[in-house]
């Protein structure tokens, strides 16, 4: 066993990894030049990394790489994140502690550096053990019920590398987590916030039969950014002391190209709040996340409309937007009765994994979404944070739906959700379909799957109470 072979990575303008740490990996010379590819996106990334950062710590190695290439055509050069070598395989043991006492049942991560996970839990005493983990230099990540994510970290907060070989086991030092807590707000948002209406105009959908809407659009300054992606569809014709259940939609793409499904929802008596991404915060999930907790705030205290009458939401999200949905249930977990992940991922190590193999495709607007999470073996918290199969423990009643014809998050990551939910007991509804048909899309080409599937929500909202 390796006792505490770990290293930081230092904040230098020159060196973000020590020699000696490239000297320890002792380097064939294709290795080496792969190697300083990544130093490259490392240098650039810093220490406290940034969504545009990464991006472009991912393209600058990309471009090295292919200088490599032409500069060495009779030679095979990998670009990274580069697949391991078939050079045996190593272990990695710890503890994870909170105020110096174990943590049981914690999630334990390392990815590879196209994101693979190797994961262990902990045991009664926080110990872990991860096996069959390629040879090279990862940061461990965990996560347990009631903690947030935590990585391996030295006393100034710099991300820790371990060093693992092949046919030996690493020690880690201690993994400390601590407790989790919701997102603090002002105790009047909307006014802290300067909550302001834009605009209201009535709109119909074509299905169901009659479906029409009251919309109101607004926006919110949060975070340094202008929110203006917050819309409210009413029924149509309320009566002035009516009181309508709340579901919380957060749509991958631009707010205003779903109207139709957001008229289609509050035709059924509801009040149906919807948020999409905002372009200031590009590819910053976290930054989203948190915009989406500003907006359900102000929603389930009636800021919106005196017409939400619910203390608490059901929520949703697909596709992208589902790593935001994610976020949200740490981020509001007292206002969430249920949830519904549509196309959603459950596990951004592996889809990242899926991606880096060229198993799935990303819509343009999304090309680097993955990239600007960072390398997943040096920054894996991003990844961690956004994986819900890696700590599902006091989630609320879940409803999982996904289409066997997804090729941009394969259907296995809901089969793996839905394990881990049934497993630990949380109350969980799935639908599984196989057109071809896009999530909740209503338009002319709305198929009996995608019905079916509108009329289950709604039945899920039912049973958590919400509708």
């Amino acid at each position: 066993m390796i006792q505490g072979d770990s290293h930081s990575l230092h904040c230098s303008p020159t060196s973000f990894v020590t020699y000696r740490e490239i000297n320890l990996l002792k380097l064939r010379p294709y290795q080496l030049r792969k190697t300083l590819c990544v130093l490259i996106a490392l240098l650039l990334t810093a220490c406290q990394p940034s969504a545009e950062a990464n991006v472009i710590g991912y393209l600058a190695s990309q471009k090295v790489c292919q200088w490599t290439q032409a500069a060495m055509p009779d030679e095979v050069v990998e670009c990274p994140p580069a697949r391991p070598m078939p050079e045996g395989v190593g272990s990695l043991t710890g503890l994870v502690l909170y105020n110096g006492e174990p943590v049981a049942n914690a999630s334990v991560v390392v990815a590879e550096p196209a994101g693979t996970p190797h994961v262990a839990r902990t045991d009664a005493a926080g110990r872990y053990q991860i096996d069959n983990i390629p040879p090279g230099l990862y940061v461990p990540a965990a996560v347990a019920a009631g903690y947030e994510e935590a990585a391996l970290h030295d006393d100034l907060g710099v991300p820790a590398l371990v060093h693992i070989m092949a046919k030996q086991v690493a020690a880690a030092p201690p993994l400390a987590l601590i407790l989790s807590q919701p997102a603090v707000l002002p105790a009047d948002p909307a006014v802290a916030f300067a909550l302001t209406q834009t605009d209201v105009h009535t709109t119909t959908a074509p299905f169901p039969v009659g479906a029409a809407a009251q919309v109101q659009a607004f926006q919110f300054t949060y975070n340094d950014a202008v929110v203006d992606t917050l819309r409210l569809y009413l029924p149509r014709d309320l009566a002035p002391d009516a009181k309508l259940p709340l579901l919380f939609m957060i749509y991958p793409t631009h707010v205003d190209l779903w109207e139709t499904v957001s008229t289609a929802f509050a035709s059924h008596n509801v009040a149906f709040v919807a948020i999409s991404p905002t372009a200031a915060r590009g590819v910053d999930i976290e930054g989203h996340a948190l915009d989406a907790n500003a907006a359900l705030q102000m929603a389930v205290r009636g800021d919106l409309s005196p017409h939400i009458q619910s203390e608490k939401a059901l929520v949703l999200g697909g596709s992208f937007s589902s790593a935001i949905l994610n976020r949200l249930l740490r981020l509001a977990p007292a206002q969430i009765a249920g949830w519904v992940t549509v196309g959603g991922i459950a596990d951004a190590f592996s889809g990242t994994a899926d991606y880096y193999a060229g198993v799935i495709s990303l819509p343009p607007a999304y090309t680097y979404a993955i990239p600007a999470l960072g390398p997943p073996h040096i920054q894996p918290l991003a990844f961690l944070r956004y994986s819900p199969v890696y700590n599902v423990d006091g989630l609320p009643p879940a409803m999982i739906i996904h289409t066997k014809a997804d090729l941009v998050l394969r259907i296995e990551q809901a089969y793996a959700l839905e394990k881990v939910l049934q497993d630990a007991g949380v109350p969980v509804t799935v639908f599984y379909y196989e057109d071809v048909s896009h999530y909740l899309q209503i338009d002319e080409n709305l198929s009996d799957a995608g019905k079916e599937m509108f009329y289950r929500i709604l039945e899920f909202a039912q049973q958590v109470g919400v509708y």
